[in-house]
């Protein structure tokens, strides 16, 4: 479930940057938004660029995605 903020913030229409306190939901949020992106017919894969600050974040937000994409 996303909050009021987060429901923005995943919104593909806007550009947007994330900035937040550990364990406020920031791998929730920029995961939702991937796959917000990916189902729109003018993004392709290639033209997202989403920058995390640890290899620990980006694994855990390519884990989701790829968790997502494989129920889908």
């Amino acid at each position: 479930q996303l909050n009021p903020a987060q429901r923005i913030a995943v919104d593909p229409a806007a550009h947007v940057w994330l900035n937040a306190s550990a364990g406020t939901g920031k791998t929730q949020v920029l995961s939702a938004r991937v796959l917000r992106l990916l189902l729109r017919e003018d993004v392709s894969p290639s033209q997202i660029l989403c920058l995390t600050f640890t290899k620990a974040g980006a694994a855990e937000m390519a884990n989701r995605i790829n968790a997502v994409l494989a129920r889908w």
